[in-house]
């Protein structure tokens, strides 16, 4: 029941602030290396949310999409929204 709780107050629809063009992950200090996380497909994951957050889209519909855990959406919708990439 915790996790159905929690997936259901973590779920939000984003807007991608930086549609045009490469949101320059490195840059913004959001862009892992290789063994730079334990989060599996970070980078993936932020890849996939940038493209599909257009304010009407939320993270439920990501993941099942994208096919990829709900923790690893959640962290990289964590740390895009924290870089100024989402709102």
């Amino acid at each position: 029941m915790r996790s159905i709780v929690d997936i259901i107050d973590e779920n939000r629809a984003y807007t991608n602030l930086a549609p045009d063009g490469e949101p320059q992950l490195g840059q913004r200090g959001l862009y892992r290396g290789t063994g730079g996380t334990d989060i599996p497909d970070l980078n993936l994951a932020m890849l996939w949310i940038l493209t599909l957050s257009d304010g009407a889209t939320d993270l439920i519909a990501i993941a099942e999409r994208s096919m990829m855990p709900w923790g690893s959406i959640v962290a990289a919708a964590n740390l895009l929204r924290d870089g100024g990439l989402l709102a």
